[in-house]
């Protein structure tokens, strides 16, 4: 090997061209960046199949059917990933320097993991509100005992819980590892930290694995030695876990005799 070199403009440019693609439309919330199985999209009272690289926008209503996932990247780098038997609404998706960067669903029932971005960042559920900025959170909600549920855990980060019922008051604090479980009709209780399994039950459910958009592998040119290795900035579009950041480029140089 002759020179190594860091070459991570360029990687950043090559990135921003792989994600951009064409230019979005000035309502465009994100695109829809992997689909397992079946998922719908319900926009102005009309309904489409969701498919990769489908656009969502504010007010889109976003639902998955028996044994599927969706996943969805937004233009403030957070991402949204649906369960099975999940809907989500984007109830509000504002950017924009005047009135600030924010970002408001509604999970409607079931299951999401949420990567959190750049803008302020709120969940909605029927018995919880959940505010993060750059962490990990995953949410479950629905019936139990004839009650609404949600259960919260902050896999990484930390963010607050609130109820969302305005007559039960106060609020907690989850940091990384810890849950809560708020229901219907009654006082918000202590947090706890959450059990591996109770952690790989939900990542397993919000995992579309082998359905994603993927960013091609190390490019390998013989020509004769030198090797350029582009450091890659984190995006979530990739594997929220164990992300290898660091992408070798083999670039071997033979120069005439």
């Amino acid at each position: 090997m002759r020179t190594l070199y860091n070459y991570s403009t360029w990687a950043i440019i090559a990135l921003l061209l792989i994600l951009s693609g064409t230019a979005r439309a000035k309502n465009d919330a994100g695109s829809v960046v992997a689909v397992r199985g079946k998922a719908v999209i319900e926009r102005d009272k009309k309904s489409f199949d969701a498919r990769v690289k489908d656009t969502v926008q504010a007010n889109d209503i976003i639902s998955t059917a028996d044994a599927s996932r969706a996943k969805m990247l937004f233009i403030d780098d957070s991402v949204l990933t649906l369960g099975e038997k999940s809907r989500v609404s984007i109830r509000e998706f504002i950017q924009g320097k005047d009135k600030g960067d924010r970002s408001i669903f509604n999970l409607i029932d079931g299951k999401m993991r949420s990567v959190v971005g750049r803008a302020g960042f709120e969940v909605h559920t029927p018995t919880a509100v959940a505010a993060a900025r750059g962490t990990i959170v995953l949410f479950e909600t629905g019936v139990i005992n004839g009650k609404k549920f949600t259960t919260v855990i902050f896999y990484e980060g930390e963010g607050t819980v609130v109820s969302s019922d305005p007559n039960i008051p106060g609020n907690v604090t989850l940091k990384q590892g810890m849950m809560i479980t708020l229901i219907e009709g009654e006082p918000i209780g202590e947090p706890r930290m959450a059990t591996e399994a109770e952690i790989q039950r939900l990542l397993k459910d919000t995992d579309v694995s082998g359905g994603e958009i993927s960013v091609p592998g190390p490019a390998i040119v013989d020509l004769g030695g030198w090797e350029l290795f582009f450091e890659l900035p984190y995006n979530p579009l990739w594997n929220q876990q164990n992300v290898n950041r660091v992408t070798p480029v083999n670039i071997n140089i033979t120069f005439p005799q």
